[in-house]
C-alpha cells in the first residue's frame, strides 16, 4: 500500500496511536470544543500558548524552498512557528498542528527536544512519510485533531456518503469540509475503517494534477489546494509597531524606519 500507509502510526504502534487520539480528544474538548477546525489552526495554537503563558510569534511569510513546511522553535524562552506561506493552504494547516504536537509534548510532556533541538518539518515527512517516531506520532495527532472520527462520521451522514462506495468526488467533499491535504485524509479514512486496502491503492494513485482538475471541476476543496495570496505575519511586530503608533510612544520617523527595513527583508524573501 506504499510507504505512506506503511509509516503511519496506526499501523506501527496501536497502542500509542490510541492515546495520541485520546490526547487529541481532549485537546480538542479544551480547546476548540465540536468545531471543525480548518484555519482556525493558528488561532488555537496562539491560544494555546497564551493560556499556558508562554510568549509567541507566529511567522507565516513564502520562501521558495516547497520541500520546508514548517519549523518550531524556542530563543530566549519565547517560542516561535514558522509556517511557508508558499505551500498550498492545506499543507499549511496540517503542519500548524503537526508543530502543535511538539509544543504540546513541550509544554504538556516536559519534553526538552524541542527546547535543545527545534523541530523541522518537511513536505515528505507531512506526507505520512515520517520515519522518527515523534513525527509519526504528531501526524497522527494532527489527522486526529483536524479531522475527528465522530465529525468524519457526522459529515459523511450529512452528505450520504457510504462506506465501500466512496468515490474522488467524496474524498474532496471531506477535503473541502475538513481542510487537510488529500493524502492524510486517506489515510483518516483507512484508519477509521472507512476505506480498505484496495480503496487506499486506487486513491493514493491519483496525481496531484489529477486531483487538482477533479477539485477545480467540482468546486470541492480547490480553496484549500491553492496557495493563498497569505498576509506576511511576523509575529507580533506589525501588532507593536501600531501599537506604538497609536500611542505615540515613538517618533514618526522611528515607525517609517521599521517599516522601510520590513519591506526589505520581505523583498529579499520574495528574491529566494
Amino acid at each position: 500500500m506504499g510507504q505512506a500507509v506503511e509509516s503511519i502510526l496506526f499501523l506501527k504502534d496501536k497502542a500509542r496511536y490510541n492515546e495520541i487520539a485520546t490526547c487529541a480528544t481532549q485537546f480538542n474538548a479544551v480547546y476548540n470544543g465540536n468545531n471543525i477546525i480548518q484555519d482556525d489552526i493558528f488561532h488555537i495554537v496562539e491560544n494555546y500558548t497564551r493560556k499556558h503563558g508562554i510568549p509567541f510569534e507566529l511567522l507565516r511569510y513564502p520562501v521558495a524552498d516547497q520541500e520546508l513546511c514548517a519549523c518550531t522553535f524556542i530563543r530566549e524562552n519565547r517560542l516561535f512557528v514558522f509556517v511557508n506561506a508558499a505551500i498550498p493552504l492545506a499543507k499549511q494547516i496540517f503542519a500548524v498542528a503537526h508543530e502543535l504536537f511538539h509544543i504540546y509534548r513541550y509544554v504538556e510532556g516536559n519534553d526538552t527536544e524541542l527546547s535543545e533541538c527545534g523541530s523541522i518539518l518537511n513536505s515528505s515527512t507531512l506526507d505520512e512519510e515520517a520515519t522518527a517516531t515523534e513525527d509519526m506520532e504528531a501526524n497522527a495527532f494532527a489527522g486526529l485533531l483536524l479531522a475527528p472520527a465522530d465529525r468524519i462520521s457526522e459529515q459523511m451522514r450529512i452528505y450520504d456518503i457510504k462506506r465501500g462506495e466512496i468515490a474522488l468526488q467524496d474524498i474532496l467533499m471531506l477535503m473541502e469540509i475538513f481542510a487537510i491535504p488529500y493524502k492524510a485524509l486517506v489515510l483518516r479514512l483507512f484508519e477509521e475503517d472507512v476505506l480498505a486496502g484496495g480503496k487506499i491503492r486506487e486513491f493514493l494513485s491519483f496525481s496531484p494534477e489529477e486531483i487538482k482538475k477533479q477539485a477545480d471541476l467540482t468546486d470541492r476543496a480547490a480553496r484549500w489546494l491553492e496557495v493563498p495570496k497569505t498576509p506576511y505575519r511576523f509575529g507580533t511586530l506589525f501588532e507593536k509597531i501600531k501599537r506604538a503608533e497609536q500611542m505615540e510612544s515613538v517618533r514618526e520617523e522611528r515607525i517609517q524606519s521599521d517599516m522601510e527595513v520590513i519591506n526589505v527583508i520581505k523583498k529579499s524573501i520574495e528574491n529566494l
